[in-house]
Order: C-alpha cells, then sequence, then structure tokens
C-alpha cells in the first residue's frame, strides 16, 4: 500500500455522512476533466480525495465546489509545487545524455556541473514563482534572485573557457524542457487561453532575464581575463 492510500483510509474513517460524497465519474464531470487528469492532481495531493476499504477514490462535493470558485488557499501554491515537480523531472536521463554529448558540457569539472545543478533547481522554483499573480514585491525578489542565478551561470561557463555562444546554448539547451512542462500543465489544467498565454509570457520574460545577466557576467568575466593577460 503506498503512502496515498493510506493518507486515503485515514480520511475515509473521518468522513462525515451528512458530506455530498461523488465518484470519480461525477466528480470528472463536475470538474469538467478526464479521469486520468483528475487521478493526477490527486495523487500529488491538489485535489483532496478518500479512498473506500475496496479502493474506490471519492471526492467531497464542498472541495471541488471550492476548487472551481478559486476559493481553495492552497490551490495555486500546490499547482506551483506540481508544476515545479513536473520541470525537474523532465529532465531525463535521455535529455540529459544528449547534454552530455554536446561539446560545451564536457568543457565544465565535475565541480561546476555540480553546482550548475543546484543553481538549476533554484531557477526553476524561481521561474514557477514568476507566474501567476506574485505581488509586486514577490516579483522584483524573483526576478532579482533570477539575476543572481544568471550572473552565476555566466561566471561559471566563462571559468570552462566557453565563448558566449556556447553558454547561450547550453542555456538554451537546459531551458526547453521548463517550457516543455508549462505547456503540460496548462494542458493539464485545461488552462483557459488568455491564462496560458500569460503563463508563458511571464516564463519568458523572467527567462530572457536570466539569459541577459548570463551574458553580461559571461562578457565581464572575459574582459577581466584580457585585461589581467594584458590585451
Amino acid at each position: 500500500m503506498n503512502g496515498n492510500d493510506t493518507a486515503g483510509n485515514a480520511h475515509h474513517q473521518q468522513q462525515d455522512p451528512d458530506e455530498q460524497w461523488l465518484g470519480i465519474d461525477a466528480a470528472c464531470k463536475l470538474l469538467g476533466v478526464d479521469p486520468s487528469t483528475l487521478r493526477r492532481w490527486s495523487d500529488s495531493g491538489r485535489v483532496p480525495v478518500f479512498r473506500t476499504p475496496g479502493g474506490h477514490r471519492r471526492y467531497r462535493e464542498s472541495d471541488l465546489q471550492a476548487i472551481l470558485k478559486g476559493g481553495s488557499p492552497e490551490r495555486s501554491s500546490s499547482g506551483r509545487r506540481s508544476l515545479t515537480r513536473m520541470s525537474i523531472s523532465a529532465y531525463e536521463p535521455d535529455y540529459l545524455r544528449q547534454a552530455r554529448e554536446r561539446r560545451w558540457y564536457r568543457a565544465y569539472s565535475d565541480d561546476q556541473l555540480h553546482e550548475l545543478r543546484i543553481l538549476g533547481r533554484r531557477l526553476i522554483d524561481y521561474a514557477v514563482r514568476s507566474i501567476g499573480d506574485p505581488s509586486e514585491n514577490d516579483l522584483a525578489d524573483i526576478y532579482e534572485e533570477g539575476r543572481r542565478i544568471g550572473r552565476r551561470y555566466g561566471s561559471i561557463s566563462s571559468d570552462a573557457g566557453l565563448s558566449a555562444t556556447d553558454a547561450v546554448e547550453a542555456f538554451l539547451f537546459f531551458r526547453y524542457p521548463v517550457f516543455q512542462s508549462v505547456g503540460q500543465f496548462v494542458e493539464e489544467e485545461q488552462m483557459p487561453a488568455r491564462r496560458a498565454i500569460k503563463a508563458f509570457t511571464d516564463m519568458n520574460h523572467f527567462m530572457d532575464e536570466v539569459l541577459v545577466s548570463t551574458i553580461a557576467a559571461h562578457a565581464d568575466e572575459a574582459g577581466a581575463a584580457g585585461r589581467s593577460d594584458g590585451t
């Protein structure tokens, strides 16, 4: 029995008989999604689910109505967590194997690759935070952290001997799965077109800021190295 089943059965024991409970088909009809989508939402904790002793899923109608109205205070944060996990998991072995075949990847030392992995996880987190409607102060902090990560990217790439072109190629290569995950998230959320466009626009703007900072830091490092050589 997995963790989700255990939690579901624990909740089942506390069900209020006065509540209206729906099976998965009725819940899907109410939310307007297909069963596979609702199962994913349930398994990720985004939609409360209860299990019967026979293992069937049951959904409290009031929980579903809250989601429809956007009234769940955890909805946006759970959505961001889901998108973050999707983005990180997008870096599958096959994709990383392609990276290892690139000349610029082989230029990095093991220590540099380790730091880049840490920076990459932080970047995904802040990229996800940049979409939606963060407050003005939060957005300023998100962008500043993104620029800081970009500057470190640029410095590491310069120290590894990469050209500016190689540094940009490396950034774009590792940026792609994040956008791919946003597309998957938009589809699973059945997000309205206007919101989907805004999500892509917000994410793209944030990533562009990071890329500009990467290029600027790389140029600064290369310039400093040239001056130290007397060129």
